[in-house]
């Protein structure tokens, strides 16, 4: 067997080495975009984990999210004596800046430095040990050595002596903080919103890639838990959350149930796995987008490599006749071409997975900013990939082939070698076609079932299984359709069309399972660009006529980018809004914050707005009044009241007049709904309050944004007030923004967030191109005999050239086409159906037109140039060879 492999196969492959290649960068290109599709989904997964949970060494977490919980708790918790609790210990984690280094963002991280803070014999070093974080601590200040030895350093009563926050640097931030200050005892500074302090370095940590800090970033300070929680929450010390970790041997679960009873109502207690599903909800929408693209990508790689073996069957038929007719059976003529198939798929995973991981860095690099912007914790994922990721990957790759393989393979043993010989092959048996027509009705129905019944089947199963099932039916009976619109329009064609078009349309009426599955997989490119472009235009010009209607200020002022602000990273002071207000030629001015407290396990997203300085000046600004701030107006006054967007009301099952718990610093509160509003802000649901309230109920007075409203008496007075609140905002660090370049980012925002499944798209519409060039080289080798027939009777070579690049510019015509009768239905499926069970947020459906054209004339330019290649290999058959009697 392995003697005719090496004769049949190898050779072939070496001889054949560009079609050889063409199967291998098929194979490629789908195991890349499933590796780069993966490594996004791990670093959005872990950059949320490690921002929701960072240094997640417990096995239950004490929290009540951005709010923070009281550090007496973990006292209270320690003191209780809880049999079989090992450690109690309470962590701070935020986001910092360095005001030095052109405010470089930085994780902040309090532990409990002093050893009268942790548990009798234990001390920092012994507490990496214990908790594996692979850490070592070393002098980091040379003026302080002879000062201060390792014995000093853990008593507290010199952590508190000096006025500067002594603090440790990572290795990163101390080297490039010795570059730029000019003497030893210079401070380093430290901003958290509006405020800046003076730090002391007093050691530098190193930590490798198997550090549970590592996921951290480079970027790493780190403070005693009293400091950073005074420096974080002035106004009421507390944490981010207290971890707790169990003795060895102890029944978790039951563990967990005594550390929940003995909390209460105080705060959230969570185990690992549940923190895990709490971080996998927020953002498994957008990985299961990136998850489609791959799929997309993968199903249509699966077309091209059937069409590029099935290249090979049609060259090696008379090779398959000769050893059929010699004794060989259909098993082992199988097994040769998926021994082929097998190799070639080897060499595609091997070459897709670095591949992969190039696109996977290009794609972060796009938004690295945002990604930092989003998330505290900045580190790189744990590995690059994981080689889960590696062994899916490449067998998924080598399945593809072996697949792809089977069906022609089976074909060609399966026929008589006497018919195998001929030099014009036979159409498939009836058996296949009724097996293509029965697959293709079985995909088409399940998936329609599985979307009919998705409410009885696990979350999201139904709706994207069910969608991605019945897409690939379609798909698969794009011959059947091809058939019949060739049929329904020959006789039209043949008084319209050149005579070497109408040879073309005859070509593809005769052989649609080939051709049909290449213009499925174009039109699947197609759809899937439509979808994208459907979907992005559907969600951005109603968002931004949002933003227009609810930002009626000139101005708006931050600690940080929009971004930043409204993901809650870099807060300032409460009293940063009255400094504002008394600014020469300032209207109003009204603070807003945003946190992400917890509501039936799910965060949801809650603003709070200085109401009484916001609703008056922003009807002033809009035509006829803002829809939304008549109800806003009785906030201030309501005591506990709220207004809920409509998709909160929706997800939640929360009516007007309900009253709902939310979680809070120390136990929930109760809020009334006094009303809804459409809002676009977090697609888990946002409640609207007045900050006042807010400040009272949650014990919080930051703000995370202000809106700046401009006396308009006069441009010169409006132009003066722009300089003046510019000038302050420079004088402090802060950022300033105007309307029209918020929008402009928000924009820019929706457009890098699409830009990563467009590259994704990108990728498809490649494979598709070399979809046809499969199919119009299967054509070439099939239509020797009529090309060579053509050339006998006095065509020239130009005619024949531009026959074959007519069936290629058919083929993209009919996948242009085919991919909008299925790009707009998944479009209006998508927007109807999938956002808005996830989201609850009503779009309308609204047709990308100018994306559309421009899609469709490159489909057809794609498709065209691709045949180009095979019109030329057309030319070059010879006559006598080509029409040789059987």
């Amino acid at each position: 067997m392995f003697m005719v492999f090496r004769l049949l196969s190898l050779r072939y492959v070496l001889k054949k080495w560009d079609r050889a290649a063409l199967i291998v960068a098929s194979i490629a290109l789908g195991v890349a975009t499933l590796v780069s599709t993966r490594i996004l989904n791990q670093v959005i997964q872990e950059a949320a984990a490690n921002t929701t949970t960072p240094l997640g060494l417990g096995d239950v977490f004490i929290s009540n999210g951005e709010i923070g919980v009281d550090r007496k708790l973990a006292e209270e918790i320690r003191a209780a004596k809880i049999p079989g609790i090992d450690s109690v210990q309470p962590v701070v984690v935020d986001r910092v800046y360095l005001p030095e280094q052109n405010n470089r963002a930085s994780v902040l991280l309090g532990v409990e430095l002093a050893t009268h803070q942790l548990p009798p014999g234990t001390n920092l070093v012994d507490l990496f040990e214990k908790k594996k974080l692979s850490a070592t601590l070393n002098e980091g200040n040379n003026a302080l050595k002879a000062k201060f030895s390792e014995a000093d350093l853990s008593t507290s009563t010199l952590i508190y002596a000096y006025s500067r926050r002594m603090v440790v640097l990572s290795r990163t931030l101390y080297d490039d903080w010795v570059k730029i200050r000019k003497k030893e005892t210079d401070p380093f500074l430290l901003r958290y919103g509006s405020r800046t302090i003076e730090c002391l370095p007093i050691f530098v940590v190193d930590y490798g890639d198997d550090s549970p800090l590592y996921a951290l970033g480079p970027n790493l300070v780190g403070m005693d838990i009293e400091h950073a929680a005074s420096f974080v929450r002035p106004e009421a010390p507390r944490v981010n959350r207290i971890d707790v970790l169990f003795e060895l041997g102890t029944n978790a679960e039951e563990m967990a149930s005594r550390v929940k009873e003995f909390v209460g109502q105080r705060a959230t207690v969570r185990t690992a796995k549940e923190q895990g599903s709490s971080t996998q909800e927020v953002v498994g929408g957008i990985q299961i987008g990136f998850t489609m693209c791959s799929i997309g990508a993968m199903v249509v790689g699966l077309f091209l490599v059937y069409n590029a073996l099935a290249v090979t069957v049609a060259e090696r038929r008379h090779d398959i006749g000769i050893i059929r007719s010699i004794g060989a059976t259909r098993v082992q003529v199988v097994g040769v071409f998926l021994g082929a198939a097998l190799v070639l798929g080897v060499f595609g995973a091997i070459c897709g997975v670095p591949l992969g991981i190039g696109m996977a860095k290009f794609a972060l690099n796009l938004i690295k900013d945002d990604l930092a912007s989003m998330f505290t914790a900045q580190g790189p994922p744990s590995s690059w990939p994981t080689w889960g990721t590696v062994w899916l990957a490449s067998a998924s790759g080598v399945a593809t082939a072996l697949l792809a393989s089977l069906i022609p393979s089976v074909q060609a043993a399966s026929q008589d070698p006497a018919d195998v010989v001929r030099r014009v092959p036979g159409g498939p048996s009836g058996r296949w076609l009724l097996a293509h027509r029965l697959t293709c009705l079985v995909l088409v129905a399940g998936g329609v079932g599985m979307i009919l019944g998705r409410t009885y089947l696990p979350a999201r199963v139904g709706a994207f299984g069910g969608m991605v099932a019945a897409l690939v039916g379609m798909l698969l009976s794009a011959p059947i359709f091809v058939a019949m619109i060739v049929r329904v329009l020959q006789p039209i064609l043949k008084y319209v069309l050149s005579i070497e078009a109408r040879l073309a349309a005859d070509n593809l009426l005769r052989s649609p399972g080939r051709t049909g599955l290449v213009i499925g997989a174009l039109g699947a490119g197609v759809a899937v660009m439509i979808q994208t472009a459907g979907v992005g235009k559907s969600n951005e010009e109603p968002v931004k006529a949002w933003l227009d209607e609810v930002i009626q200020a000139e101005q708006f002022i931050s600690t940080g980018s929009v971004t930043e602000a409204i993901t809650s990273m870099s807060p300032a002071d409460g009293t940063l809004v009255d400094e504002v207000i008394k600014l020469p030629g300032v209207e109003s001015a009204a603070g807003i914050r945003y946190i992400r407290p917890e509501y039936n396990n799910t965060r949801i997203f809650l603003t709070a707005i200085d109401m009484d300085r916001f609703i008056l000046p922003s009807q002033r600004r809009g035509t006829d009044g803002l829809p939304g701030l008549t109800a806003f107006a009785a906030l201030p006054r309501s005591g506990n009241g709220v207004i809920m967007s409509d998709n909160f009301a929706y997800r939640q099952k929360v009516s007007i007049g309900d009253t709902i718990q939310v979680q809070g610093p120390a136990g929930p509160i109760e809020l009334k709904v006094l009303g809804t509003v459409k809002d676009y802000s977090w697609s888990r649901g946002t409640l609207f309050m007045d900050r006042g309230v807010f400040s009272k109920l949650f014990l919080d007075t930051k703000v995370d944004i202000v809106h700046v409203f401009l006396n308009r008496e006069s441009e010169k007075g409006t132009q003066d007030a722009r300089k003046s609140l510019a000038t302050f905002a420079a004088d402090r660090g802060f950022v300033v923004a105007d309307r029209v370049a918020l929008r402009k980012m928000v924009g820019e925002l929706i457009e890098r967030i699409y830009k990563l499944v467009h590259l994704q798209q990108i990728v498809v519409g490649f494979v598709a191109a070399l979809g046809v060039v499969t199919s119009l080289l299967i054509s070439v080798l099939q239509r020797k005999r009529e090309l060579g027939l053509l050339l006998a009777v006095g065509a020239t070579p130009g005619q024949v050239v531009r026959t074959v690049l007519a069936e290629a510019v058919l083929m993209g015509v009919l996948g242009t086409v085919l991919g909008f009768l299925i790009g707009i239905p998944l479009e209006w499926y998508v927007l109807k159906v999938v956002l808005f069970e996830e989201s609850g947020f009503h779009f309308d459906l609204l047709l990308p037109w100018q994306q559309a054209i421009g899609i469709s004339l490159g489909a057809i330019i794609v498709a065209t140039l691709a045949g180009l290649f095979p019109a030329l290999q057309s030319i070059k058959t010879r006559i006598p060879d080509a029409i040789a009697y059987e």
